[in-house]
């Protein structure tokens, strides 16, 4: 994450005193009252023929309440607003961290934690149940997962699960559905750390979901806690998009180093940017597109046109010319008296 690491989140799971582990209940305090607002964002408007859109949550904002609130009180409530935040903001490894929190705050503080079991009704944990059912929400951080980048390259494009589904059919009538081979460029164009991270942090956050699910068992009693298995599965299906291309890229690049070593070459610098440093790349990249299309659409005719592009990549201007437009080759040898063999 950029200016929070995790570990430091991990803290928050820690009792504040030894009178009042969890603080006191702050659900009246004018602070996280303001969470709550900005969490919900706010309604369409209108007034007269003025009409003011709706808007989603701020998650600046929630994210600097919930901080300043976590200082204060243990709060399962607060801990849920920041996981959402931090997933806003800095995508897995943001929800990875969250998760984590979360999964330290049920195990480490289960007796006193916000808001506490109802000690007048055998302490009934409906209020925590509650809480917790935000992170299966369809429309709240299910939407928010679907819609995270899972890759992005600045020249491309940033693409999540939604683009990537819908380009493998499950919403084909959306008009505003990106081109498979572009979400493929951009998996083989990415840095293949920030794919790593990226899968590791999708990982993590699986296992805290698991961590989650095995504290409220062991409280609750087995299938009386909250399904969180939406969220289980959300997480495996993007990893499941994420690692095939890591995967490949991999083999990719111990291709090339057995290559070089074979030929006393010296290998050249990783890129992490992800850009295109010459026409090898270029060669890689569509023949990476190439076998995407083989797995996924294999009556596809784009493929042809593809590897009728690779074969070009190598070629200077008069084997172009004379590839693609003979007739113009000609031409341009009698205007200018260069010959295809000189």
């Amino acid at each position: 994450m950029n200016d929070l690491q995790s570990t430091s989140l991990s803290n928050f799971a820690a009792p504040l005193d030894e009178l009042l582990p969890c603080g006191e209940n702050l659900e009246y305090d004018p602070q996280f009252l303001a969470l709550e607002a900005a969490l919900n964002g706010k309604p369409e408007v209108q007034y007269g023929s003025t009409i003011t859109p709706a808007t989603g949550p701020d998650w600046k904002t929630v994210r600097m309440l919930a901080l300043e609130l976590m200082g204060r009180t243990r709060d399962l409530r607060v801990a849920v607003g920041l996981t959402r935040a931090l997933l806003g903001q800095e995508g897995a490894p943001g929800l990875a961290a969250g998760l984590a929190l979360l999964a330290a705050l049920l195990s480490a503080q289960w007796e006193q934690l916000h808001p506490q079991l109802d000690a007048d009704d055998d302490n009934d944990p409906t209020l925590r149940l509650n809480t917790l059912a935000a992170l299966v929400e369809a429309g709240g951080m299910l939407r928010q997962l679907r819609d995270m980048p899972l890759v992005e390259v600045r020249a491309i494009g940033a693409f999540g699960l939604r683009d990537i589904e819908a380009g493998e059919g499950e919403e084909m009538g959306d008009a505003s559905r990106i081109a498979p081979a572009t979400i493929a460029a951009a998996f083989g164009a990415a840095s293949q750390d920030d794919l790593a991270a990226t899968c590791a942090a999708l990982d993590a956050a699986g296992a805290s979901v698991g961590e989650i699910e095995a504290t409220l068992a062991r409280h609750l009693g087995a299938g009386m806690g909250i399904d969180l298995a939406p969220l289980a599965s959300l997480l495996q299906r993007a990893a499941g998009q994420v690692r095939p291309h890591l995967a490949a890229a991999a083999i990719t690049t111990l291709d090339e180093a057995a290559q070089l070593a074979a030929s006393g070459g010296v290998a050249p610098a990783v890129r992490a940017d992800g850009e295109i440093a010459g026409r090898a790349d270029v060669v890689r990249l569509l023949e990476r597109i190439c076998a995407w299309y083989a797995r996924a659409e294999p009556s596809s005719p784009v493929p042809l046109l593809l590897q009728r592009a690779r074969g070009l990549v190598e070629m200077n201007f008069t084997e172009l010319m004379e590839e693609l437009a003979p007739d113009g080759l000609n031409q341009l040898a009698q205007i200018s008296g260069i010959r295809g063999d000189s």
